[in-house]
C-alpha cells in the first residue's frame, strides 16, 4: 500500500472513486477537473491518495485557507474498508495542516451518511446542534 500526495493526473480515476459511494455529493463546478485542479494549485500539500497494486483505493481531498483546514472528500473502497486507510489517509491530512500551522479542521458530513459520520467521531472529530452551515452559491450550476 502506497499513500502519495494527489495529483491532478489522477482525477478521472479518484473523480470514478468518489462517484461510487454512498454519502458523497459532488459538485458540477467544484468537482470538476478544472475546478479540483485550482483547488489542488492552492492546496498541493493536503490532499492524499492511497494505491494498492497501482490502483487507488482511498482518497482525501483537503485543504486550508490560511486559518481552518477543512475535508471535503474522504473515500475508501468498499470492499478496503475496515483496514484503516482512512485514518491514515486522515492522518496524513492532519499532519500536513499542522505543518502549515492549521490549528483547526472542519468537516461536513450528509445527514443520511451515518457511516461517515461514526467514521469522523470515532477520530476525534465532534459535530454541533447548535450551529447551521450558510452557503451563498455564487454558480446556480454548481449542484
Amino acid at each position: 500500500m502506497i499513500v502519495e500526495k494527489l495529483k491532478i493526473d489522477e482525477y478521472e480515476e479518484v473523480y470514478l472513486l468518489w462517484s461510487e459511494a454512498n454519502g458523497i455529493t459532488l459538485r458540477l463546478v467544484d468537482d470538476s477537473r478544472d475546478g479540483i485542479d485550482r483547488f489542488l494549485k492552492r492546496n498541493p500539500n493536503n490532499s492524499y491518495i492511497c494505491r494498492l497494486e497501482g490502483k487507488i483505493i482511498g482518497c482525501i481531498l483537503c485543504g486550508h485557507d490560511g486559518r481552518k483546514g477543512f475535508i471535503y472528500h474522504t473515500v475508501v473502497k468498499e470492499d478496503q474498508r475496515g483496514k484503516g486507510i482512512g485514518k491514515l489517509l486522515v492522518e496524513q491530512a492532519v499532519n500536513s495542516l499542522k505543518e502549515e500551522q492549521i490549528t483547526k479542521i472542519g468537516v461536513l458530513v450528509n445527514f443520511d451518511n451515518k457511516q461517515g459520520h461514526d467514521f469522523w467521531v470515532s477520530l476525534g472529530f465532534e459535530f454541533f446542534n447548535d450551529l447551521d452551515y450558510g452557503l451563498l452559491p455564487l454558480n446556480k450550476l454548481n449542484k
